[in-house]
């Protein structure tokens, strides 16, 4: 593997979680909503119309955790000296 590899790999891991991240908090109403309990009422939707799906809330969920965990992954194996055995660092 090439010596930018990782480091992209990290790039793109990040950039997904940063954009999921984003993306869920412009949508509080709806992570409300599907984390809303409805007979104890703790987690009440504000007003107005609902946009996004559960399915999209939940793949936001998921992507963002996947991305900064993927990440932290990443970058422990090449903290840790093991990408040395793979990465092709001659010129």
């Amino acid at each position: 593997m090439p010596l930018w590899f990782f480091p992209a790999l990290v790039g793109i891991l990040a950039a997904a979680s940063l954009l999921a991240g984003i993306w869920l908090m412009l949508h509080p109403r709806d992570v409300a909503a599907v984390f809303a309990r409805h007979s104890s009422g703790e987690l009440a939707r504000g007003p107005g119309k609902r946009r996004a799906s559960n399915g999209a809330v939940w793949t936001a969920i998921i992507l963002f955790n996947a991305g900064w965990i993927g990440a932290l992954v990443v970058w422990l194996f090449v903290m840790g000296g093991d990408a040395n055995l793979v990465t092709d660092a001659s010129l």
